[in-house]
């Protein structure tokens, strides 16, 4: 009982780090219609993220701190540049869209990360076994859904009222405006900046294998960068000023769930379940998005967005199942030998 519920761990912390993200897309869409910074909210989130872990890094990783040599710090410095700093493009990408639309582009990083990983060794693919076949289906249909929800629409369902709070944006008809296109290439540049991520955090594991240690400096790396960006494109203090109100409430609550707590769950999963384990889920946040944003922001919920969610889900169950049977070898000698 013990083994089985702890197999059910990454996967529970991955659902989690989903909703968190679907919380956040919808917030900062808000906020950043609103007129804030994209490099504002995003230096102030990672270095608040930072803070909230060092406590945990103190407890739990006490002293660890100084094997932190240079080898590490590139790969920190690396993993901060294409998990926090490039990816922040997709912000910008999401303003210039809507997060219905921008969510669907999530569908790029599982693919992109399994390619990558099975590329990189970092993942088996064995494309003669039974398992193998099995989890390449699960990320093509997982791709699929995402692709149906993205190109087909079909007939408007409603399902509940929409638009429950009454959200109407400022810049009202920008997702199909001149700025479309510029969003859409954002939005790929940042997915695929993700996919890289993955596989370069199993890397940086490796060499500074200390998950709290390794938030609070990449955190820190990213906050760096990000301010450097932000001030290249924008050098009014007025940029950097804080109120209290909803833009203050999206740094806390992307600070806390989306950099702290998500950073520290993923570097976790990871070293249990491989770099494309995580990357699965993000289809996952697709469903809650397309959901929450019908409900919420009043965009309309299709014939194509439910059967793209089912495929989602059909898909990403294929690729648990392969996963455990793949593992489910390696966990019966291990217990042999014990």
């Amino acid at each position: 009982m013990g083994r089985t519920k702890k197999e059910w761990w990454p996967a529970t912390f991955m659902a989690l780090i989903q909703v968190f993200t679907t919380g956040q897309m919808l917030l900062t869409k808000v906020v950043v219609d609103d007129g804030l910074s994209v490099c504002t909210l995003l230096a102030y989130r990672f270095f608040m993220g930072a803070i909230l872990v060092i406590p945990l890094a103190v407890v739990f990783e006490k002293g660890k701190w100084k094997e932190l040599n240079l080898k590490a710090f590139i790969w920190i410095f690396t993993s901060a540049l294409v998990g926090f700093t490039i990816p922040g493009l997709y912000y910008i990408g999401l303003g210039d869209t809507s997060p219905g639309y921008a969510i669907n582009f999530y569908n790029i990083i599982p693919i992109a990360t399994f390619i990558l990983a099975v590329l990189f060794r970092k993942e088996p693919l064995n494309m003669r076994s039974l398992v193998g076949i099995i989890k390449v289906i699960g990320t093509v249909i997982c791709v699929g859904g995402t692709l149906v929800i993205s190109l087909y629409k079909g007939m408007v369902i409603h399902l509940w009222p929409t638009n429950i709070i009454g959200y109407h944006t400022k810049h009202s008809g920008s997702a199909y405006g001149q700025h479309h296109m510029r969003g859409t290439i954002l939005l790929i540049i940042s997915c695929l900046s993700l996919a890289v991520w993955y596989t370069v955090q199993a890397q940086m594991l490796k060499v500074f294998p200390h998950k709290y240690w390794s938030t609070v400096a990449t955190c820190f790396v990213g906050c760096i960068q990000m301010a450097v960006v932000g001030v290249a494109m924008n050098r009014e203090k007025a940029t950097w000023e804080l109120k209290w109100n909803m833009s203050l409430l999206t740094i806390v609550y992307s600070a806390i769930l989306n950099t702290a707590a998500k950073f520290v769950m993923i570097s976790w999963v990871v070293t249990q379940r491989g770099p494309t384990y995580p990357s699965m889920f993000c289809a996952v946040s697709v469903l809650f998005t397309t959901v929450l944003d019908s409900l919420l922001l009043g965009h309309d919920l299709s014939v194509g967005s439910i059967l793209g969610m089912i495929m989602i889900l059909a898909g990403l169950y294929f690729f648990l199942w392969g996963k455990r049977k793949e593992s489910a070898p390696q966990s019966k000698e291990q217990h042999q030998l014990g």
